[in-house]
C-alpha cells in the first residue's frame, strides 16, 4: 500500500510538470482500512495533502499516515465547538430517488435555497414520500435538466462505464502559465480565498497553515455550516462582501490587486461575471496565481452544473461500486478533500515556477477528475468496519485550537 501510495505521488509529479521534487522524500504509512469500502480514500487524500506540502516545502521530509489521511477526508464531522458536536445531520430528503423511466436520480437539499428550489419545481411536500411520488412522474434526463436550469443540485446514478464514456481523460492538476511577469519570491504570501463549503476552502486552510496570509470573502447570502466553517476555515481572516454591491465587488479587487493567489470554486459563467475570471485578473496583477475547483469539467456534458461531493459520486458510478449495485453514499467526502490538497498543490507548484522564470498562471483541478481517479484505487477486499480503532484514531490525531467562535477540537493536519 505505501510502495502504491509512492508510484501515485510520482506520477502526479510528473503528469504536472513538477520540477525538483523527490517522492522519496515522503514516508508513507498505514493500510489504509480505516473505513470499510472498496476506494481507497486514505490513498488519493494523502498522496494529493503529500503533494501539496513537498512542494511548499521541498527541503523538508514528510511522514505521513494514510490512515490518518483518511480520516481526514471527513474531519469536518469530529469537529467540536467547547466540548460539543458541531456536525448537522445530513437533511433527510437528501439521497437517492427512482424516476418514471426506472433509473435514478441523487438529489443534495442540505442547504436551504437548494432544498426550497427542489420542492418548488416538483410542487411537493418536504417528506421522502412526497417527493419520490413528484420524481416518479419524470424521467430522468428531463428532471436532471429542469433541476439543474432552477439552480437545484442533482445528479444521475450512473454506472462506472457510463461515466468512463463521458469523462475525458485529464490530468488531476492543470498548471498553465497565461501572462509575463518579473520572477517574483514566494515567501510572505497573501491569498485571497473566494470559495465556500469544503474543497475550496481546505485549499485555502492548508495554505494557511503553510504560512500564507489567507484572507476568505464570506458570502452572506448563503453561509456555511458550522462544521464546514470550522473545519476549513481556521487560520484565516475573513471580510464579508455582498457582490452584487459595486463598491463591495471594487473591495474585492482591491484585495486581489494586493494577493498573490486568487482562489475561486464557483461554477462556469460566475467568476466572468463578477470581473474575476483568470485572463482579467491576471492582466490587473501580473505574477497573479489564479486557482480554481469545480464539480465538473469544461468539455463535458456536466460542464457548468453545480455539483457537491456526493452529487459527482452518484454522476461518476462510485455510489454504485460502494453499494455494491445500489446506490450508496461512500462514509467520507474524498473528492472535496483531495480536490482541495491537489488544488493546494497546484498553487505551489505556480508559485515555484514564477519565483524561477515569473509569469502569471492558471490551476485548475475538480471533483470529477478526483473520482476518475479513484476509480483506479480499489482495495482487493473490502476492510471491515472497526469503531474502537476509528475513536482510537480519532483520539489520536486531534488536536485544540482557539478560535474567535471558541475552543475547537478538530483533526490535525500532519506535522510538516
Amino acid at each position: 500500500m505505501t510502495e502504491t501510495a509512492r508510484r501515485s505521488l510520482a506520477r502526479l509529479l510528473s503528469e504536472s510538470g513538477a520540477q525538483g521534487l523527490d517522492p522519496a522524500a515522503v514516508t508513507f504509512s498505514g493500510a489504509d482500512d480505516l473505513y470499510s469500502g472498496p476506494f481507497q480514500s486514505g490513498h488519493a487524500t494523502g498522496v494529493a495533502l503529500a503533494a501539496a506540502i513537498l512542494a511548499a516545502r521541498p527541503e523538508r521530509a514528510l511522514a505521513l499516515d494514510l490512515d490518518h489521511a483518511a480520516l481526514m477526508s471527513e474531519s469536518y464531522r469530529h469537529v467540536l465547538l467547547d466540548g460539543q458536536s458541531v456536525a448537522a445531520p445530513r437533511d433527510p430528503l437528501t439521497g437517492f430517488y427512482e424516476t418514471g423511466d426506472g433509473r435514478q436520480i441523487f438529489l443534495h437539499v442540505n442547504f436551504p435555497h437548494h432544498r426550497a428550489r427542489a420542492l418548488a419545481l416538483l410542487r411537493a411536500e418536504p417528506t421522502r414520500d412526497s417527493l419520490q411520488q413528484a420524481i416518479g412522474a419524470w424521467k430522468m434526463p428531463m428532471l436532471d435538466a429542469a433541476l439543474m436550469a432552477c439552480g437545484a443540485i442533482s445528479a444521475p446514478v450512473l454506472m462506472p462505464q457510463e461515466w468512463r464514456d463521458l469523462a475525458p481523460a485529464l490530468p488531476l492538476v492543470s498548471i498553465e502559465k497565461i501572462g509575463d511577469s518579473a520572477p517574483q519570491p514566494s515567501d510572505s504570501l497573501r491569498v485571497v480565498d473566494f470559495t465556500r463549503v469544503l474543497a475550496g476552502p481546505t485549499c485555502g486552510r492548508l495554505l494557511a497553515e503553510l504560512g500564507a496570509d489567507v484572507t476568505r470573502i464570506d458570502n452572506p447570502l448563503y453561509p456555511d455550516l458550522v462544521s464546514y466553517r470550522l473545519d476549513a476555515n481556521r487560520n484565516k481572516s475573513e471580510v464579508t462582501l455582498d457582490l452584487r454591491q459595486p463598491e463591495q465587488r471594487a473591495d474585492l479587487l482591491a484585495l486581489v490587486n494586493k494577493a498573490d493567489v486568487f482562489l475561486q470554486a464557483y461554477r462556469r459563467g460566475v467568476a466572468e461575471a463578477l470581473g474575476l475570471s483568470a485572463e482579467t485578473l491576471c492582466v490587473k496583477r501580473p505574477g497573479l496565481i489564479h486557482a480554481s475547483l469545480s464539480a465538473y469539467d469544461e468539455g463535458t456534458v456536466f460542464a457548468g452544473r453545480r455539483g457537491f461531493d456526493s452529487a459527482v459520486q452518484a454522476a461518476s458510478g462510485m455510489a454504485l461500486v460502494h453499494g455494491e449495485g445500489t446506490a450508496k453514499l461512500l462514509p467520507t467526502s474524498p473528492l472535496d478533500y483531495a480536490a482541495g490538497f491537489l488544488l493546494a498543490f497546484g498553487v505551489n507548484e505556480a508559485l515555484h515556477r514564477r519565483a524561477n522564470e515569473g509569469g502569471s498562471y492558471r490551476v485548475h483541478t475538480s471533483l470529477a477528475r478526483v473520482a476518475s481517479w479513484l476509480h483506479t484505487l480499489r482495495h482487493e477486499h473490502t476492510p471491515p468496519e472497526n469503531a474502537e480503532r476509528m475513536a482510537t484514531m480519532i483520539a489520536t490525531y486531534s488536536q485544540e485550537s482557539i478560535t474567535p467562535l471558541g475552543v475547537i477540537r478538530h483533526i490535525a493536519s500532519p506535522k510538516f
